[in-house]
Formats: structure tokens, sequence, C-alpha cells
């Protein structure tokens, strides 16, 4: 009986000591012969540029990020810039609407993280893709528009009051948006909604450039049913000097709903202080 007992103790942890004692010398003796046959970062790169399908492109960015981790901050920083610039080219040149918002996105997470020294050149990849997107409508899906117009915005948080990570330096110039300053008169609502969200983010809209479209949007929503309509219009107002933005932001000061108002007195006191 005892016999018996001795042969029911379980052994099921013992195959895995041994495979330990064996297997992390001989992961440790092979790894750097692994690691001389890893893909070599400009290899990589390459791999960016001929990515075809959104996974294969998360892929090589995911082993790039792996292998830029622990570069020197200057090499990292140049590495980084090279990825973006491979970035932008997908955006710009890729068939796949699929793999352009990919690399959009990417790019995105590139500002948001801080990765890229000169953010302007985001901006005008993404601006750039929004406008032909929308001047091609017939041939590019709908969604995509939208996807490049939120992710502009998005772009802009870095910038933000209390935990800025960029400086206003490094802000776009106005320039950078005046592309989508025609589309307020070609597009839907909804898209029309997410233009005056970015222009709003702009330190000014006195641009000809900008004003001559946005304007008449501003005095419209101004008069706007919907209060939701005329609270939103409050800080485009306050960001252009024309007589006629002025007089729509003061009267809206004495609006019947009050957060119409409230929105109104503060968009004045932001332009003021800014």
């Amino acid at each position: 009986m005892s016999q018996l007992r001795y042969w029911q103790i379980s052994l099921s942890g013992y195959p895995n000591r041994i495979h330990n004692v064996i297997h992390n010398p001989l992961r440790t003796l092979l790894q750097p012969i692994t690691d001389s046959y890893a893909t070599s970062i400009p290899e990589l790169l390459v791999q960016v540029q001929k990515a075809t399908s959104p996974r294969q492109l998360t892929s090589v960015m995911n082993k790039l990020q792996s292998r830029t981790r622990n570069l020197p901050s200057e090499e990292r920083a140049i590495v980084r810039k090279q990825m973006a610039g491979a970035l932008i080219q997908l955006v710009q040149y890729a068939s796949q609407a699929s793999l352009r918002l990919e690399a959009a996105g990417w790019l995105r997470m590139f500002i948001q993280m801080t990765y890229v020294s000169q953010p302007e050149q985001v901006f005008v990849t993404l601006v750039t893709a929004a406008a032909r997107t929308i001047a091609a409508a017939n041939t590019t899906e709908p969604s995509e528009q939208h996807a490049y117009l939120k992710m502009i915005f998005d772009c802009f948080w870095p910038f933000r009051y209390p935990y800025a990570a960029y400086t206003w330096e490094q802000f776009p110039n106005n320039e950078v948006f005046y592309p989508l300053a025609p589309l307020l008169s070609q597009v839907d609502d909804s898209t029309r909604d997410a233009l005056v969200a970015i222009f709003a983010e702009l330190p000014s809209l006195d641009d000809a450039e900008i004003a001559e479209y946005l304007l008449p949007i501003a005095l419209a929503w101004s008069n706007h049913t919907n209060p939701e309509r005329r609270q939103r219009i409050t800080p485009i107002l306050a960001l252009i000097s024309q007589s006629s933005a002025q007089e729509a932001l003061c009267r809206l000061q004495a609006d019947l709903d009050p957060l119409v108002r409230t929105s109104a007195k503060r968009a004045i006191e932001k332009a003021y202080i800014a």
C-alpha cells in the first residue's frame, strides 16, 4: 500500500523544471545568433514603404518600435523621422483606403507621443489627404474623409493647456489649413461640424482664405434655431475680427439660452487673453 502511495505523488511540475534547466541556457547561447539574423532597421523601413495591407504595416511598425526603443536618443529621433517619412509616403500614394488610413493613424500617434519634432509636416499630410479625398468622393469611401478630419482634430491635443507637449512655436501655420476652408460649402452637415471644430483650434481666423468660407457659416449658425449650433460657433466668432462676427458674438451674450450666453462670454475672455 505504501508503495502505491509513493507512485501516486504528482510529478506534473518535474518536466517543466527539466525544460527550464535545458531551455534557458540554450536561449541565452542562441540569442546573439538570432540577433545577427534579425531584420535591420533600414530593411524594416523599406518594408514600411512596400506594405500592401494594414496588418502588414502594423506588424512592421511594431518591430521598428521595438528595435528603436533602446537606441540612443539622437539615433532614435533620426529613425522616427524616417519612419514618419515612410508613413507620409503611404498616406500620399497607397492605392488602398484602408492602408492610407492605417498609415495616417500611425502619424497621429507620432504626434500624440511627440515622436516628431516638427509636427507641421504631419498636419500638411492629413489636411492634403482630407481635401484630396473629398475632391475624389466618387471614387473613395465617405468614411475616409471623416477619419482624416478626426485625426487632424486629435493631433491638436498635445498643444493644449495644461498638458501641452509641444510649444506654440511648433503649432502649424494657418496656411496649412487653407485647403480645408473651401470644403465648408461642399460637404454634408456632419463633415461641416468636423471642419468647424478644426478651425476653432486655430489661434486666429482673419486670413481671407479662411474667412471667405467660414464667416458665412459662422453668421448663419449664430442665428440658428438650434441652441447647440449657436453655442458651438461662439469660439469661431471670437477669432474673426470682422465687425459682422463681433456683432453676432455680442448678440449671443444676450441669447435666451444660458449655455449660449456662457459660451459667448467665455469665447470673448479667451480671445482677449490670447
